[in-house]
This record gives C-alpha cells, structure tokens and sequence, in this order.
C-alpha cells in the first residue's frame, strides 16, 4: 500500500512539473546596435516565447532619457511532435535625448500572476553619431552646396574579397522630405556575382549637416564568380515626394499636394560600386580542394551499427556554417573494398545569421557491407577555404563502426565476396536460374504479322483514310485563302448553274432574261478564271483575253458572236423566234465545253 501510495505521489509530482513547464514564459531582450550618436537611435526588441498564443504585452520601465515609440509586434507559431510553441517580437524605437551610458533593466511580464524577467542590456549614448562619415555627408550635398532632399547610396563591407567570399552590399535610401505611396526599387545588376537577399532593416533616422533623413536599407549577399575587376550596377529608386516648387494652396492656406497625396514623381540613382576579386592563395592549397569557400563543420551519423550482409547502412553528413552553402561540395569519400557505395540524396537548407549567408547542407551516403565482421567506415575528409584566416582547413569526422552479421542461408556465389564451408547449391533450388549454354535455334519461326494481307489492309485503310482528310483539308484551306483559286475552282460550277436556269427560260416571251442569263453565263465563267470582275468585260476585251491565253480562233469568233446575239436580243427581243433562243442555247453549251480545254492559268 505505501509502495503505491509513493508511485501515486511521484506521478502527481511529475505531472505538476510538467504543467509548470509548459506555463513557462522565456524572454529575451535585444538592442540592434549597443552604441548610437546623439541624433541616432536604436532599436529594442523584446521576444516572448511560450506555449500559449496569447502571451500579455511586456512592461518597460521607465526611460527618461530617450523617447520611445513603437513599431508594432510580429508573431511566430511551430508545432514540433504536437507541441505548440509560439514567439511574440515587439519592437520600439529609442531616440536618446542625452549623451552617456544608460542601462535597460526590469524589462517583463505577467503571466498567470507569475513574472517573467528578461536581461539587461545597455546602450551608450555619444555626443556625435558614430555612423557619420565625411564621405556620407558630402553625398548628402549637391554640386551647388545645398543640401539634398533624397539620395541614394550603395556601400560594400569590403572592396578586395577573394573569389567566393560573401561581400554584403547595402543600400541605403536617404529621404528628408515627405514621400508618397512605396518607393520602386529596380535591383542593381550584380554580373560576375552570385547573389542572395538578406531583406529590408527597419527603417530609422539619421542627422546630417544638421538635417534629419530617414534611412531605408536594403542589403544583400553577393558571392564573386571570377576574379578581377567586378562591378556593381546602379540600383534605381523611383517614388513621389512633395514638390518643392509648385504648391497648390486652397483660400485657406491648405497644402492641396498634402492633402490628396499628391506628389512629384523623382527617380534616384546610386553610385556603381567597384571590386577587386582576389584569387585564390595556392600556398597550402590541398591537393583534393573541391573548392567550398566558407566557414564550415562537419559531422557523420549512421542509422545503424548492426546489419547482416549486403543491407545498407545511411549514414547522413551534415555541414553546416557561414558561407555559400548551396556552393558546399560533397566530402570527400575513399574507396572501400569492405562496402558498396552509392549516393541516396542531397539537400540544404539556407539561413541568414546576422547579415551573413549561411545554412546546412546534408548529404546521404548508402554503405552496403560485403562482408560479416566489424567493418570501419573512416575518418571522411572535407576541406574548405576561410577567407577570414586567408588559409584552408581540413576537417575529418568520427570513424564508424559497423557489426555486420551473417544472414543465414547464405550460399557460395560469384556475387557474394565470401563463402560458408560446406555448403553448396542443391537441384531442389528454386530461387536461382543457372545460365542455359545452348541457345537454340537462331532462324525466324513463322511468318511476320506485318506481311500479312489482313494487317497490310487494316493498317491501309486507316492511312487511306487519313491522306484523304489531309487532301481535303487542305484543298478546303486553300480555297478559302486563295480567292482566285476558289473561283478558277468554282467556275465551271458556276457555268453551269447558270445554263441550267437559261433553259428554263427557253420562251419567246422571257427572251431577253434568257439571253442576259447566256451572256452572263460565259462572262462570268471567264472573269472566274482570271479572277477578274465581269462587270464591264466588252467583246472586244474577250477577244484580247482569249487570245492571251492562247484560245482557238473558232472558239474565240463562235463566243463573241454569241455574245454579240445575246447583246442584240436582250435590245430586241420582239424579233427573236424560238428557234433562234434553241439554236443560242445549244451553241452556249459547246463553247461552255470547249473553254474547259483552254489553260487560263
């Protein structure tokens, strides 16, 4: 009884610890930069982490030498293994009113009537700020000595990196006066470069030559491809300001600019930026070097120690530190007689620290034992080149052991790289096939399926069928893009369409229709053919036409005669007589049919 009594009391213990773990608050508390001018400042960021996401806003002391605003909150929410973790940044702006040194303390929260503590920090506080240059306040200037409402400037940490070293390029966009909407930014062109984006800094303000501009930086990692001479384009910022020269004012004294967000539009231009991309030093250089410029580590972990023969074993390589990490070679693996090596997968995983690239690049490597025993994979090399020490280093992980197991059953095989006394392969062997050495007859048995009547004419219809398609179609497109050709096509058609409704007015009463349907009948067919309009067409200028195309000469004379009667009739037709219209109608009909032998192409 007491034994139960003692495990009930240590449950209830552990499960109160846990609640009490799962209650607890973390805070941290962080300045962006320790040190500021007087007409500088800075911001303090404080981070609340938990399981709850509903975390109480921290309470600052009181600070009477700066004056703070705030700049809003972000919040961040993971769930690891069901656990629900959530983070809270809030952030304030410090602008100091006094020089000196001033301690930030007592920084907290309440949660569930406990409080939560962060660290102190401290800011010092000089009489002059410390990031002003003469160089940056002469860019603040114009040519004329007044100065400027807005500029752009393009700065780089160092000018002559080694050929793969990280140069962190910023920009920095200075602006005094008001500014409408979100300024445009066309990237500078980085050629020669390799180049990542470490994202926007919060903006903050800045005194120079006694005026106060707001600073928008924008920074990125550039990686050198090639050595020499490298620049840096210009990067472009368009965006509306307040015009300084022309101002609309209301009766009152409005600024109507102001007032309806109006503005000027400016483009602002920064200064192309130069480098000297060093190669790199051969002095110390290993002979294997794969080229990875960085600061790196690296660890080898396997997902098993103990294994039967010929199953694999992954052991995952992590590298991980500061530099290019997509760029990261794989390390070095030696040729192993006690393994079968392949390559499974590779993948990497890219992260800003500080405004340094960096991240993780992961390797799987598949080790499949040949052999039973205690087998060592060893020490894997990898080497990198450090730009910040100017030297290379070689780094080696752990050597692993590997208990490899004979499986049983296993039978003396060409394939498998030791054997077992005694043992042999048996006729009653199911699971291996032995290599036939007589391979039979070699000629052709029967007859090929294509040569036979039935295939040859199924396969033939279907390509039939599909040339006549094809033929179709394109006949039907030609026709209806090609007007000539549709109407050299359709003559004949037309013809003797038209014919056909001339005989049914073979009457002496309809004799000048019928004779106006004759004339059109032959005008008509030969305008189609040239593809010229029959309005107009005389007898003569059928003779000339006929005679182009090389007509026969009783031909030409029997139409224009035609032609000529049909004219006479449709003017008098009181004196045509019913043989006259039978006779007109039979003559048509011949020339119809001996024009289809003239070539009006």
């Amino acid at each position: 009884m007491k034994v139960k009594l003692f495990i009930i009391f240590i449950i209830l213990n552990l499960s109160v610890s846990l609640v009490r773990a799962q209650d607890e608050v973390g805070i941290s508390v962080r300045l962006d930069r320790d040190t500021i001018g007087l007409d500088e400042q800075a911001v303090l960021e404080v981070v609340l982490s938990g399981t709850d996401q509903n975390l109480p806003a921290p309470q600052l002391p009181t600070l009477p030498m700066f004056e703070v605003y705030s700049q809003g909150r972000s919040s961040n929410i993971s769930i690891v293994n069901g656990q629900i973790n959530s983070s809270i940044s809030y952030r304030y702006m410090l602008l100091p009113s006094k020089s000196g040194v001033f301690p930030i303390d007592n920084i907290s929260v309440v949660y569930k009537n406990k409080r939560y503590k962060g660290e102190p920090v401290e800011l010092t506080v000089l009489d002059r700020g410390v990031a002003t240059s003469p160089q940056l306040e002469d860019s603040a200037v114009d040519t004329g000595g007044k100065s400027r409402d807005y500029f752009l400037q393009a700065v780089v940490d160092k000018k002559n990196p080694y050929v793969g070293e990280q140069v962190t390029l910023t920009l920095k966009f200075y602006i005094a006066v008001r500014y409408y909407g979100q300024p445009e930014l066309q990237e500078p062109s980085t050629t020669g470069f390799w180049t990542e984006v470490l994202g926007n800094s919060t903006p903050y303000f800045q005194k120079l030559n006694n005026r106060q501009y707001k600073v928008i930086e924008r920074k990125y990692a550039l990686f050198p491809t090639q050595t020499g001479e490298l620049t840096v384009g210009q990067a472009i910022i368009t965006t509306s300001v307040a015009s300084q020269t022309r101002r609309r004012r209301d009766p009152f004294g409005l600024d109507l600019d102001d007032f309806f967000g109006r503005g000027e539009e400016v483009t602002i231009r920064s200064n192309p930026v130069s480098l000297n991309v060093k190669p790199l030093p051969t002095e110390g250089r290993p002979a294997d070097f794969t080229g990875t410029i960085g600061n790196f580590g690296i660890v080898a972990t396997p997902d098993k120690t103990s294994v039967e023969v010929n199953q694999p074993v992954t052991v995952t390589i992590k590298i991980n530190g500061t530099g290019n990490i997509k760029s990261v070679a794989e390390p070095i693996i030696p040729d192993l007689s006690d393994f079968r090596i392949y390559k499974a997968s590779s993948n990497e995983k890219t992260a800003i620290l500080g405004e340094e690239m960096g991240g993780t690049k992961i390797y799987e490597e598949v080790f499949i034992p040949r052999k039973p025993g205690s087998l060592e994979i060893p020490s894997l090399g990898f080497n990198f080149f450090d730009p910040k020490s100017s030297r290379y280093r070689t780094l080696k992980t752990k050597p692993i052991t590997i208990n490899v197991r004979q499986a049983e059953g296993y039978a003396v095989s060409p394939d498998v790289p030791y054997g077992q006394s005694g043992v042999v392969i048996g006729k009653d062997a199911t699971d291996i096939r032995f290599i036939k050495t007589d391979i039979g007859e070699l000629t052709p048995q029967g007859r090929l399926v294509i040569l036979t009547p039935l295939y040859l004419f199924v396969n033939g219809l279907f390509v039939a069928v599909f040339a006549g398609l094809l033929v179709w179609r394109l006949r039907r497109e030609k026709l209806s893009g090609d007007i000539g050709y549709a109407r050299s096509r359709q003559a004949s058609k037309m013809a003797h369409k038209r014919l056909a409704r001339a005989r049914s007015l073979v009457r002496v009463d309809k004799a000048g229709k019928f004779y106006a349907e004759i004339s059109l009948a032959l005008l008509a067919y030969i305008a189609d053919k040239l593809n010229i309009s029959p309005h107009g067409l005389t007898s003569d200028r059928v003779v000339e036409l006929l005679q182009e195309k090389k007509a026969d000469e009783s031909l030409v004379r029997d139409t224009v005669n035609l032609l000529r009667q049909c004219d006479f009739a449709r003017f008098a037709p009181a004196s045509v007589k019913q043989a006259d219209i039978d006779r007109a109608l039979e003559e048509a009909r011949q020339i119809m049919v001996k024009m289809e032998g003239v070539r009006f192409v």
